[in-house]
């Protein structure tokens, strides 16, 4: 038994899906509004399993990990905030507030590093970082709130942008990275999953804690790799466009597909939204030379 907890692919895969799989089922029968936090709870299962919950020495894995299993209730409830009646220009401003948070934490992360710098230096590391975390929440954000029945968008963005980081980041040499992150992406096809076995006539949603909870994690993953592991930065930028290529799936080319093909409309998406993952994953590959795995 115990071999098979220690087994990379069970770390990543197998136990964060089942996790998730089990806990989405439950919360769609008792608690609709809260199937985001299977995703959660398949991203814990994969930290038990990987490095467990001692918090010192604050490294910034652990960094990643705190972020991972809180931010999504904050930015959630900051969403909220947003949603209340009042002023067309605050709700605005306080809808920028969670991509701004999460470019904090990205800055949290890699401080160490970037308190070492000097002038310049200091800009160069940090500002693609925290650009890249505030922009894929923000896309993440924009997707989840959509009002159009954009699921497989939704889905294939999550799932996309998890995949992508998981492969990039194995070949940027950082193993533990590349598991967390496929992890969140097994967790998060799980709830696709869950989702995709409601009836047509209701219309599935991943709702906004699922979105954050599935993007937070990776998000800092990839850039926390670009200052401690070998992932190139142009990686960040190749990733930040999963979200844009999955927004363009709610215009002409995405309504050929009928919505009641709901499994055909998924595919189509994941394949659409892994276009900008293949220049990622080449550059990757090319920045770290030859990869034996």
């Amino acid at each position: 038994m115990q071999e098979l907890l220690t087994n990379p692919a069970v770390q990543a895969a197998v136990a964060p899906f089942a996790v998730a799989l089990v806990s989405a089922l439950l919360l769609r029968r008792f608690l609709p509004g809260g199937i985001g936090l299977a995703v959660i709870g398949g991203f814990f299962i994969a930290v038990l399993l990987t490095t467990g919950l001692t918090l010192q020495p604050l490294t910034a894995t652990r960094k990643i990990i705190i972020c991972g299993l809180v931010l999504p209730f904050i930015l959630l409830l900051l969403d909220f905030i947003a949603v209340m009646p009042q002023s067309a220009r605050l709700k605005r401003v306080l809808r920028t507030l969670p991509a701004l948070l999460l470019a904090a934490a990205a800055l949290w992360i890699i401080w160490p590093v970037v308190q070492r710098q000097e002038g310049m230096a200091i800009w160069v590391m940090a500002a693609p970082v925290m650009l890249y975390a505030a922009v894929i929440t923000y896309g993440a954000a924009a997707l989840g709130r959509a009002q159009k029945q954009v699921f497989s968008a939704q889905a294939a963005s999550a799932l996309i942008l998890a995949m992508g980081t998981g492969a990039t980041t194995l070949i940027a040499a950082s193993a533990l990275y590349s598991q967390l992150a496929f992890a969140v992406s097994a967790a998060t096809g799980a709830v696709i999953v869950v989702g995709l076995l409601g009836s047509v006539e209701k219309p599935a949603r991943l709702g906004m804690l699922a979105v954050y909870a599935a993007a937070v994690p990776v998000t800092l993953l990839a850039a926390a790799a670009t200052v401690y592991a070998q992932l190139p930065v142009l990686v960040l930028l190749c990733l930040a466009l999963v979200p844009l290529f999955a927004w363009l799936l709610l215009f002409k080319p995405f309504k050929l597909i009928k919505s009641q093909q709901r499994w055909l409309a998924l595919i189509v998406a994941s394949l659409w939204a892994s276009i900008p993952v293949l220049p990622a994953i080449w550059l990757a590959w090319r920045a770290a030379g030859p990869v034996s795995f």
